[in-house]
């Protein structure tokens, strides 16, 4: 029985990125399958292109021939002999797809589980049809990439069973229609040798395809020709068959051709890298840079994730262009309050030439550390919530409280057209928040440190005014000479809290106030005293201290300094909370006893800096600082950012042991 697949919503325009799902029919009523490029070879370092029909592909081993070492087939044909193969390999095809299947009874290829086949759209306005399976089993490095010839598309490598059986052998697979071929509409890229080019090269960036063989038969070589003599490309392997416009091309254009060897790879991470790890540095490879991130791709990468594990995804567009993702996982009891996992998918910018590696590369050295900006602040927690909860709902669990995780924009430029406005909104009350987890900080000791309040920003603009005149005369009360006056104020009252945290071993640096000078400003010539000045400051206020009093000191401090000496409060927090870490504390117990049981050390403390946990606290929500990272220096916001693998992975574990802990609280007093 043939498999019959449809989708209206493809054809009726569907959104671009968002993935469809259907399952095939029983392994015996799929039909006859042609496992293609079972026996293909790899190229050797360096490996080239040779000839208008020559055969480079994958390492035999990856593809399970059985093959011992490494072998090069390369082949030079003349055009009269790629046709007359090309008529062969297309006569074999359709005898393959008019035979029937094999009897149930002998269907060698069918022993394990069904295939899950995605498919949809990709972003942007040519966006292209594919089919798509996963590894049934550990993921492999190399992806297979398959195009096809004039009379087919993407539906005839499901229905050859090719997708299904690389799946099986732990690969990832995509099948693409062409423009104008399947799902895919016609496309004015096309239309030339370099749109064409283009449009290959967006699409395996849109699907996040990399290591990839690129299967090319007939037609299909008009796109994978000139994507592979343009060269810019990362592809593994490449398996020819008959491909169209060979003869645009020289002998020494295809010579030059070079495939990404195996020792280029090792940024990629060893054969058979932790799926986990794999995902993370993905993500990492999103450019959600400061000031210009790009969260569409971010967004769609979280969308695929929710289809992926059977989860609900939310976007709620707070500002132009500023969107919040949620994905949730209903509990089995709604009338309890949630669990609510926050983070932030912007990272803040970089100084390239200061890195060691490439920060968006998300390189992997021999050691297994991972460099790529948001390494710690804070993409490796946004994956390990999806990993925890992705192990948990494998083994089968169920919780009372409904899990949602939030991924906000702008955190790192203080979240104004993020969390702060989407805590205002329906949707975010629609959630019944119970508690929060959100971001923390490195521990480069033993122990792992979680946060439970933070100080309070304020960035204050102190302005002076006062008499100009010519720089070479001797002025009375200048505007220069009043602001030192309070900038040696500010920086004495530093220099105190500086010494009360060095002289109590107790202090940790979140329970003092700190203060910076992060701006000084005025003048226009070296020969002119200036009339204006001004002086910004970075305060972070401590949670104890008396804000209303702590205001009327910097207003002292001005008043001293004399006449026409103000002040200004470019951002002032004053909703300061601090949540629990009483062990009657239901949630605080439950938090706190995965760690006990886990027998690790666990360090409270107050953030030093800010994150989005204020506004969750200030709409009372308790939240906790948490990132699992022991062992670690802290290299936030610094060049060469990075986690080592195997504490990314320690953190997977630590949430897949808190989520149940914290989404089994019972019911809380108000909530019965």
């Amino acid at each position: 029985m043939e498999l019959k697949t449809h989708f209206p919503e493809a054809e009726a325009g569907a959104e671009p990125g968002k993935a469809l799902e259907f399952r095939p029919a029983r392994d015996a009523e799929c039909p006859a399958r042609f496992p293609l490029g079972a026996n293909a070879l790899t190229p050797p370092s360096g490996g080239t292109v040779n000839g208008a029909a020559a055969a480079l592909s994958v390492p035999s081993a990856d593809l399970g021939s059985g093959s011992q070492g490494r072998t090069v087939v390369q082949t030079s044909m003349s055009r009269s002999q790629v046709a007359l193969l090309g008529l062969g390999l297309l006569l074999m095809l359709l005898l393959y797809v008019g035979l029937p299947g094999p009897p149930e009874q002998t269907s060698w290829l069918w022993g394990g589980p069904n295939v899950t086949i995605l498919a949809g759209l990709t972003p942007g306005n040519s966006p292209i049809f594919y089919r798509e399976v996963l590894p049934l089993h550990r993921a492999r490095r190399v992806e297979v990439v398959l195009l096809h010839g004039k009379a087919f598309n993407s539906h005839t490598w499901e229905q050859l069973g090719t997708l299904q059986l690389l799946a099986q052998r732990g690969y990832r697979a995509v099948a693409l229609d062409l423009p104008g071929f399947g799902n895919s509409a016609p496309s004015k890229e096309a239309s030339t040798e370099a749109g064409r080019a283009e449009l290959l090269e967006r699409v395996l960036r849109d699907l996040e395809v990399r290591n990839a063989v690129l299967v090319s038969p007939s037609l299909s070589g008009r796109y994978a020709l000139p994507f592979l003599i343009q060269g810019h490309h990362q592809l593994r392997g490449f398996v020819p068959i008959a491909p169209a416009s060979t003869q645009n091309y020289t002998q020494e254009q295809f010579w030059a051709v070079k495939l990404t060897p195996r020792s280029a790879m090792a940024s990629e991470g060893l054969e058979g890298e932790h799926p986990s790890v794999t995902l993370f540095r993905q993500f990492l490879r999103i450019r959600t840079v400061q000031p210009e991130p790009d969260y569409g791709a971010a967004v769609a990468f979280l969308e695929k994730r929710a289809h992926q594990l059977g989860l609900s995804c939310q976007k709620v567009e707070v500002a132009p262009g500023r969107v919040v993702t949620v994905l949730t996982w209903p509990g089995t009891n709604p009338r309890l309050s949630s669990l609510l996992l926050n983070s932030h998918t912007d990272v803040v910018p970089v100084f390239k030439e200061h890195w060691s590696h490439d920060p968006f590369e998300a390189f992997k050295d021999a050691e297994g550390y991972i460099y790529a900006r948001g390494t710690q602040d804070m993409k490796c927690v946004s994956i390990q919530y999806l990993e925890a909860v992705r192990r948990l709902k494998a083994e089968g669990h169920h919780f009372p409280r409904t899990i949602h995780m939030t991924f906000v924009p702008d955190e790192e430029v203080g979240g104004h057209q993020g969390m702060e406005l989407f805590v205002q909104r329906p949707e975010f009350q629609a959630l019944r928040a119970g508690f929060a987890l959100d971001e923390g900080l490195a521990n480069p000791a033993d122990a792992f440190t979680v946060f439970y309040s933070e100080r309070s920003p304020w960035w204050v603009r102190v302005t002076s005014i006062g008499k100009p005149g010519h720089g070479s005369r001797f002025i009375e009360d200048t505007a220069a000479e009043k602001l030192h006056k309070v900038v040696s104020s500010i920086l004495a009252f530093r220099e105190k809290e500086r010494q009360r945290l060095q002289s109590n071993p107790h202090l940790k640096e979140g329970a003092v106030t700190s203060v910076n000078l992060t701006k000084l400003e005025g003048g226009v010539a070296c020969n002119v005293v200036p009339a204006t000045m001004s002086a910004s400051f970075d305060f972070r206020v401590a949670p104890d201290v008396d804000l209303k009093a702590f205001e009327e000191q910097l207003q002292g401090w001005c008043q001293a300094a004399g006449e026409g000496v103000t002040f200004e409060f470019i951002q002032k927090w004053t909703e300061s909370r601090v949540t629990s870490t009483n062990d009657s504390d239901p949630w605080w117990a439950a938090f706190s006893g995965v760690f006990k049981d886990m027998n690790l050390t666990l360090e409270p403390e107050i953030f030093p800096a800010a994150t989005d946990s204020r506004y969750l606290r200030a709409v009372g929500v308790p939240a906790l600082g948490f990132s699992p990272m022991n062992c670690t220096p802290v290299l936030l916001h610094d060049h060469d950012e990075r986690l080592h693998e195997a504490v990314f992975l320690r953190g997977v574990d630590i949430y897949t042991r808190l989520l149940p802990a914290l989404a089994s609280v019972p019911a809380l007093p108000s909530e019965s």
